[in-house]
C-alpha cells in the first residue's frame, strides 16, 4: 500500500494539458485507485463465496455470480495496475448493472432463473457487497468526471482507513451467520421460541452431528434465511399456544405413520433427511387467505419421520396456495414461509404424490413432466413447518424449513441426486 504515500505528480511547464475530465494514472489518486479496488475485490470475494450455495439452487444464478465475481476482480486488478477513463467507465457500468440487478431481486424478483419472479430477503451478506459496489462506483465516478473534492478529501489517512473498512466489512460479510446459512447450513443458530426447548428422541441419533453428517450440503442455498427467532409479547405467546393447541389432537390420534394410513392419510413425496415424509389427509385444507383460522390448524399435512410403518410422528406442514406473498400466518414474526418452484406433480393410486424431479431445478420443463402424466407446477404457494411434536422439536427454532433431527436411517443427511428421484419413496443415498 505504499503507492497512497506516494509524492504528488510534479506539474512540468512544457507538458501539454490534459483533456477535461480525462482520467489516466495522473487522474486517480493513490487513494482512489486503492479504494475503489479494495471494495471491487471485496465484492468479487463476497460473488464467489456465494456461488456454490447459488449454483446448488440455479445455474444461471450461480453463474452470474462467478462472472459478477470474475468481472469485479478484474477490474480491481486494472485500477491498480492500468487506471484509465475506459476502467473508470467500467467500474462505474458494472457497478451499476450490479446495483440494479440486486434492487430488482429484493423487490420484483429476477426475470429469470429458478426464483423467477420471486423477491429475496436482505441480509448482511448481500448488503455488505451492494454497499462495496456503491462505495466504487461513486469513487469511480469521481475520478471519471475529474473531482478535485473527492482526490483531495483521499488523502492517505482517509484512504487506508476506507481500505481497511471495506477489508473489514468483506471478512464480516462472508465469515457472518447470514453467509453460514446461504452458503454452508443455511441459518445458523437461532434463539428457541416459549416452549421449543430441543429435546432428545426418535429413533435415529437426531442430535446435531458434531461432524455435520452432510447437513451444511442439505441445507446449502437452500434452507431460507431468517435469521435469530425473535422474542414474543405475552400476546403473542397465547394467541401462538392456542395456534399449536390445535395440533395437540393430531398428535395424541397419528403417532405413527401406520395410524395415518390407516385413516386414509397418504405420502406426498419422497421421505428426505431434514425434511421427513408428509402425508396428506382427506381433510386436508389450501388456506387461499393465508390466515391460520380453526379449520385451517385442524388439517395441516403431518411429517414422520421415515417411511416404516412404526416412524414416528414429527412435525406439521400448512400450506397457503392462494398467496403471492408471505402470509400473515402464526402469531409473532418467527413463522419464516417458503415455497418451490417447477415442480412436477405424479398422482399415483390411492392418491399417493411423486415428485420424480424433485423440486427447484431450473432444467424442468412441462414437455418433460407431461412425458411422466404429471402436472407441472410452477409455484407451490408458501409453506411451513411447524416442529413441536415432542421429541422433534427443531434445536433451530420451531418453524425452521429443515429440522437436523431428521435424518436418514445411517444418521446422516446423504442424498441421491434429485434427477435419480423417480417414484423412490426415500431421498437418501442409504435408505
Amino acid at each position: 500500500m505504499t503507492d497512497l504515500l506516494d509524492a504528488p505528480a510534479v506539474h512540468r511547464p512544457d507538458a501539454p494539458p490534459e483533456p477535461a475530465g480525462a482520467v489516466g494514472a495522473a487522474g486517480w489518486s493513490p487513494g482512489a485507485r486503492w479504494l475503489v479496488a479494495s471494495c471491487l475485490a471485496g465484492a468479487g470475494a463476497i460473488h464467489m463465496a456465494m456461488a456454490p450455495s447459488h449454483l446448488g439452487e440455479s445455474a444461471v444464478e450461480g453463474w452470474g455470480f462467478v462472472v459478477s465475481a470474475w468481472l469485479q476482480l478484474l477490474l480491481a486488478a486494472a485500477v491498480l495496475l492500468r487506471p484509465s477513463r475506459r476502467v473508470a467507465l467500467g467500474v462505474v457500468a458494472t457497478s451499476a448493472a450490479l446495483i440494479a440487478a440486486w434492487a430488482i431481486s429484493r423487490t420484483a424478483g429476477l426475470p429469470f432463473g429458478a426464483h423467477a419472479g420471486h423477491p429475496e430477503s436482505v441480509s448482511i451478506v448481500d448488503g455488505a457487497c451492494v454497499a462495496l459496489e456503491v462505495v466504487a462506483l461513486i469513487v469511480a465516478a469521481a475520478a471519471l468526471r475529474g473531482s478535485g473534492p473527492v482526490r483531495t478529501a483521499l488523502r492517505p489517512p482517509l484512504a487506508i482507513a476506507g481500505v481497511v473498512g471495506a477489508v473489514v466489512l468483506t471478512t464480516g460479510a462472508v465469515v457472518s451467520p447470514s453467509a453460514r446459512d446461504h452458503a454452508a447450513a443455511s441459518h445458523g443458530d437461532h434463539a428457541h421460541p416459549a416452549g421449543t426447548e430441543p429435546a432428545a428422541g426418535g429413533d435415529h441419533d437426531h442430535g446435531a452431528a458434531s461432524d455435520d453428517a452432510g447437513f451444511a450440503a442439505l441445507s446449502n442455498g437452500h434452507q431460507h434465511e431468517h435469521g435469530q427467532d425473535a422474542p414474543l409479547t405475552a400476546e403473542e405467546r397465547s394467541t401462538l399456544a392456542g395456534q399449536l393447541a390445535a395440533t395437540a389432537p393430531l398428535i395424541e390420534r397419528f403417532p405413527t405413520l401406520a395410524d395415518a394410513e390407516a385413516a386414509g392419510w397418504h405420502r406426498s413425496g419422497p421421505f428426505s433427511p431434514g425434511l421427513g415424509v408428509h402425508y396428506q389427509g382427506p381433510n386436508f385444507v389450501m388456506n387461499a387467505d393465508g390466515r391460520m383460522d380453526p379449520e385451517d390448524l385442524a388439517a395441516p399435512m403431518l411429517i414422520f419421520d421415515g417411511v416404516e410403518p412404526d416412524s414416528p410422528l414429527a412435525g406439521f406442514m400448512f400450506l397457503s396456495y392462494g398467496s403471492q406473498s408471505e402470509p400473515e400466518g402464526f402469531a409473532g414474526p418467527n413463522d419464516h414461509w417458503h415455497y418451490h418452484e417447477s415442480v412436477c406433480i405424479v398422482t399415483g393410486p390411492g392418491g399417493v404424490i411423486e415428485t420424480p424431479f424433485g423440486a427447484d431445478r431450473d432444467d424442468v420443463t412441462e414437455e418433460m413432466c407431461a412425458g411422466v402424466g404429471g402436472a407441472f407446477v410452477p409455484f407451490t404457494g408458501y409453506m411451513v413447518h411447524v416442529w413441536n411434536v415432542p421429541g422433534y422439536e427443531s434445536p433451530d427454532g420451531m418453524f425452521t424449513e429443515l429440522n437436523r433431527k431428521i435424518t436418514c436411517p445411517d444418521g446422516t443427511y446423504d442424498r441421491i441426486d434429485l434427477k435419480d428421484i423417480g417414484s423412490r419413496n426415500t431421498v437418501c443415498l442409504n435408505p
